[in-house]
């Protein structure tokens, strides 16, 4: 694992803050508001109840080590805050795609030297797959690359 992916773990989940980027009503939006809200109240457990029982992520990690990540990284960060740039969802019947830019930045705790590496911004770009799991949409993949903002030691 590298350094920097507790902060793009986490920020996968908390993309879905940019409430405005899409329209009321929409299922794959209320599942990536639904991510947000959780990771604001540093509620990983309910961020990760978004995630589809095969999740994978682009490095091969599943569903739980997602959970294991999204808990570490929430107690590494006082607050965290997400703005979304170029959102774009395309859909069928049973698998939505989304890619966007997530501008993520966040108050590393003071505890145990954790502000001295955890970076405080990052820029990503993300690209997702959704599938209708049960009532709601679930992400079952996630895919992201840096763009800008501080590197991680």
């Amino acid at each position: 694992m590298t350094s920097r992916r507790p902060l793009l773990v986490a920020a996968l989940a908390a993309a879905a803050v940019a409430t405005a980027c899409g329209p009321k009503g929409d299922p794959v939006r209320a599942t990536l508001d639904g991510i947000a809200r959780a990771v604001e109240r540093t509620d990983a457990e309910k961020a990760a109840s978004h995630l589809a029982a095969g999740y994978r992520d682009a490095q091969g990690g599943d569903r739980t080590e997602a959970l294991l990540t999204l808990k570490r990284y929430l107690a590494a960060y006082e607050a965290l805050s997400v703005s979304l740039a170029d959102v774009e969802v395309t859909r069928s019947a049973d698998l939505a795609r989304a890619t966007f830019r997530a501008d993520v930045s966040g108050t590393p705790r003071k505890l145990g030297g954790l502000d001295g590496w955890l970076p405080r911004s990052v820029k990503l770009r993300f690209e997702l797959t959704l599938v209708p799991e049960g009532k709601e949409w679930k992400v079952s993949w996630a895919s992201w690359r840096q763009e800008g903002g501080d590197q991680a030691p």
